[in-house]
């Protein structure tokens, strides 16, 4: 006979939580959210601040400029310009025979899974695209530092904002202290501050030492969207930790049916 019942295979099922720490989860995530708008002056400001530091230390010289978000709510949007790399006409040649190569290549290496070889050759796409302007007008090339610049914070910005309440909606049916999901919340938030500085300064880095034609396969690689990633582990990892605890908790299980 088994030592140890594991209810989640038992035809049994966590019993629904009350309504009240529920509520009380998402009141917590909007005064967070609340705070991060109406702050959002100084934390931009700090931030924006960081990152410069970190790119002077790196030797890249860069200024600060105060984008108008949004004027009827958001009106302080700091972001950092810099001089940027333009590659030459052999460079831009050389990458888009790259980019080409692996666009043909890619779908017929079997081995590799489906998802890596779309996402490669999306990449090569983009550098296909970028490196063409330069290769047949440099100067029409649309983008430069600054408008990346603030395509990276506007979404950035967003994320702390969508990341509470992402979390929130996730971690709601979890039977665990309401108090620990925020604490959860809040650590995921703290790092993807931390995470989104370091990120900045190394795209602008990157930008100045491989040149901007790779600015549009670089911000859809390892921009804002990939946040989820971590998002994701977090949640996975806690929920892990909340599966062990519950498992020696038969007064939370029901039967399912």
């Amino acid at each position: 006979m088994k030592e140890q019942i594991y209810y989640h295979r038992a035809y049994k099922k966590l019993a629904r939580l009350r309504k009240g720490p529920a509520v009380l989860l998402f009141l917590l995530v909007a005064v967070m959210d609340f705070l991060i708008a109406w702050f959002h002056q100084p934390l931009l400001g700090r931030f924006v601040t960081e990152v410069s530091r970190i790119l002077d230390w790196c030797g890249i010289s860069t200024t600060v400029t105060t984008w108008t978000f949004l004027p009827t709510w958001v009106t302080y949007m700091p972001v950092l310009d810099a001089a940027g790399v333009f590659p030459s006409r052999r460079f831009a040649l050389t990458a888009f025979v790259i980019s080409v190569l692996l666009v043909v290549i890619m779908p017929r290496i079997r081995p590799l899974p489906k998802a890596i070889r779309v996402y490669v050759v999306f990449l090569a796409l983009l550098n296909v695209a970028s490196s063409g302007f330069f290769i047949l007008a440099p100067h029409l090339f649309p983008y430069d530092v600054l408008d990346f610049s603030l395509l990276y914070m506007g979404t950035q910005f967003g994320i702390w904002l969508l990341l509470p309440v992402v979390m929130g909606v996730a971690l709601s049916p979890i039977h665990a202290p309401t108090l620990e999901k925020f604490l959860v919340i809040v650590l995921t938030v703290c790092y993807a501050a931390l995470f989104g500085a370091v990120r900045y300064a190394s795209f602008l880095y990157l930008l100045d030492a491989t040149t901007v034609l790779h600015m549009a396969a670089m911000f859809f690689a390892l921009g804002p969207l990939i946040d989820f990633v971590y998002m994701v582990a977090i949640y996975a990892v806690y929920v892990n930790i909340v599966a062990v605890r519950l498992q020696r908790k038969p007064e939370i299980w029901q039967w399912s049916f």
